[in-house]
């Protein structure tokens, strides 16, 4: 069993507040989680699970870890993986309404959370979120979905588009880049990159910004082109995805200070430069 949650904050009069939830099924009070339903991303999961439970609207942030439990399904003992972001709240936290999952919710300073929850376990996550609050930009770096096979397509190689089960993966990152908060969208020319993030792009009302010089082309014609794009893309508030090719992408990852590795189509990176410097960053396949 696989469920995602948070640990969802806000700034309040110049103290970090984290919120809670109880119970009433088990009387207890512990960080708002839920189970994935099917087909569902781990990081969609995570925001829906959270809004729902708790009505806060959040964006997810670097994570805090992850918890290994058994739990009771249909009278035998099942594990159970847990992941956790930090989740500070997206704008004015909102007004909440008692529900049979949740029948009351609390702001709460940090040391008065540790003493409130319920389970150890918690309180470990919660204990992980000092080092990771404070994000200054954020990017998440797409290998295009599948596409169309060169030997299939007669037309020229940019112009090359994305199957069927490519265009339903650009249709699935919508929910996965609205949770992680992107806020601008930039592409390779080729329209298997720029349709791999398009949906998204449309779906917050911007437009694809497009980079010739991260396409297949244009990397093999100028391979110093990129030069500088790490700057322009870890733009300081703002949270970037690149979509770009599988060739390409070592290249990219070593401009923006990324570790190289391998993607597969529609396969992404969330990375998170944090105020001290650091960098936090996570691999996910293909939503």
């Amino acid at each position: 069993m696989i469920a995602a949650g948070g640990v969802v904050w806000r700034e309040h009069r110049g103290e970090r507040q984290v919120l809670l939830v109880h119970r009433p099924r088990y009387d207890d009070w512990s960080l708002p989680k839920g189970k994935l339903v099917a087909g569902e991303h781990v990081l969609a999961a995570a925001r829906r699970e959270i809004e729902e439970e708790t009505g806060q609207r959040v964006i997810l942030g670097p994570p805090l870890g992850v918890q290994r439990y058994d739990v009771r399904k249909n009278g035998a003992s099942v594990p159970k993986l847990v992941h956790y972001w930090s989740a500070p709240v997206d704008g004015k936290s909102r007004e909440f309404t008692p529900n049979d999952e949740v029948d009351e919710l609390d702001w709460l300073g940090a040391d008065e959370a540790r003493d409130r929850l319920s389970y150890p376990r918690d309180v470990d996550i919660l204990d992980l979120l000092d080092c990771t609050a404070e994000v200054t930009s954020s990017l998440v770096v797409v290998r295009h979905a599948e596409a169309v096979k060169r030997k299939d397509w007669d037309g020229k190689d940019t112009d090359r588009p994305l199957t069927g089960d490519g265009q339903a993966t650009a249709e699935r990152l919508v929910a996965v880049l609205a949770a992680l908060g992107v806020d601008r969208v930039l592409s390779s020319d080729a329209e298997r990159c720029a349709a791999t993030v398009a949906p998204y792009a449309e779906a917050i009302g911007k437009k694809v910004n497009l980079h010739p010089e991260i396409s297949e082309r244009g990397y093999e014609a100028h391979p110093k082109a990129m030069r500088g794009l790490g700057d322009k893309a870890w733009r300081k508030g703002k949270v970037t995805a690149i979509c770009s090719h599988r060739p390409v992408l070592p290249a990219l990852a070593r401009e923006l200070g990324l570790p190289v590795g391998k993607y597969a189509p529609g396969a992404f990176v969330v990375a998170h430069r944090l105020a001290g410097g650091g960098i936090v960053h996570e691999r996910f396949g293909a939503p």
